[in-house]
């Protein structure tokens, strides 16, 4: 067995049935298991779980948080390759498509992008992501997927090497300054860096995009993930920045599996144009950023040293909220010592 399908689970047995039922007919069919951490209490839901199939593996965490639910499910994988699932999103077999061989996938492969249809709140599929991430240098991976996100992040849910998937994600949840969901954007992009994937059309998965499906809904939701770690409404504007300096620390962390070329390869290729894209926004919309945003992003753009750039943009945290900077530093000096 190579794969593990992991749910951490917070509905009850009736709203997460479905993902559940989907999940385990495609472990039952692709010889692989499904974990399901459940935090739900749902005492219904843990007798219909407990025991119900060799292909199903039923845990309830130490205590209701979502990182605790999160660590707990990635603690129990065990085997080389993992997807993430949520409870409720639906996971198929395609009828006419085989799956890829895991076992035959090359060295420099960090995983398998499955089909996804993207599905709104009514069902529908609003858009479908088909594509492979097969660019040569973690840079214009990471380029090439947001030209390809078109809006959500659902290209998270592929399979990914287990061992490096897990060291992020505990590394994330363990010493990050703001822990939040937005995070999500950067640490796919981390991934992606790692290395190369093909596209699997054997494996259909529907995202449920129901909670972003419509301008009202995406709005609220942004806002209340900044409000969420104790952030500012203002902090959305600078989305952009944190994604830069998250990705930057993640990825050039001693423990990335890149090396120092695609370190380097990544901060270029990736990260520059990220922050520039930042800045140009500052420059356009001064007023919408203060005085000193706006004078910290006009030294950044004279500023010619990558890591002097990096400093300064680590300063510009505490534009969002201050000692957001001195958090970030603490967490850039752990990412450098491993």
């Amino acid at each position: 067995m190579l794969l593990s399908v992991l749910m951490p689970s917070n509905r009850n047995l009736a709203n997460s049935r479905r993902a559940i039922e989907t999940a385990l007919a495609f472990c039952e069919k692709r010889d692989a298991l499904l974990i399901v951490s459940d935090n739900s209490r749902d005492p219904e839901k843990r007798a219909a779980l407990s025991n119900v199939s060799p292909r199903l593996r039923y845990i309830q965490p130490p205590d209701d948080t979502p990182h605790t639910n999160l660590l707990t499910v990635l603690a129990a994988a065990e085997t080389a390759f993992v997807l993430m699932m949520g409870d409720d999103d639906e996971l198929f077999v395609s009828p006419k498509d085989i799956p890829l061989d895991l076992a035959a996938l090359e060295p420099d492969c960090i995983g398998v992008r499955p089909l996804v249809a993207v599905a709104s709140s009514a069902g529908r599929v609003m858009r479908v992501k088909d594509f492979a991430l097969l660019d040569e240098t973690p840079g214009a991976r990471v380029m090439t997927y947001n030209s390809h996100a078109k809006g959500d992040n659902a290209a998270y849910y592929s399979i990914f090497r287990r061992q490096p998937y897990i060291d992020l994600l505990r590394f994330f949840l363990t010493h990050h300054p703001l822990k939040a969901g937005f995070s999500d954007w950067a640490l796919t992009c981390v991934l992606f860096s790692y290395g190369r994937l093909p596209y699997d059309p054997g494996i259909i998965f529907k995202y449920n995009f129901h909670q972003w499906d419509d301008a009202g809904k995406l709005e609220e939701q942004t806002r209340s993930s900044f409000a969420a770690v104790g952030l500012p409404e203002t902090a959305e504007r600078f989305k952009l920045l944190l994604l830069y300096l998250d990705i930057l620390i993640l990825a050039l962390r001693k423990g990335s599996p890149l090396d120092q070329a695609g370190k380097r390869d990544l901060a270029e290729h990736a990260g520059g144009p990220i922050l520039a894209g930042f800045l140009k926004k500052v420059a356009a919309e001064p007023q919408s950023y203060g005085k000193d945003a706006s004078a910290l992003a006009e030294r950044i753009w004279r500023e010619p040293d990558a890591s002097r750039q990096f400093d300064l943009a680590l300063d510009m945290a505490d534009c969002i909220q201050p000692g957001l900077a001195a958090r970030f530093r603490a967490f850039h000096r752990i990412a450098m010592k491993g």
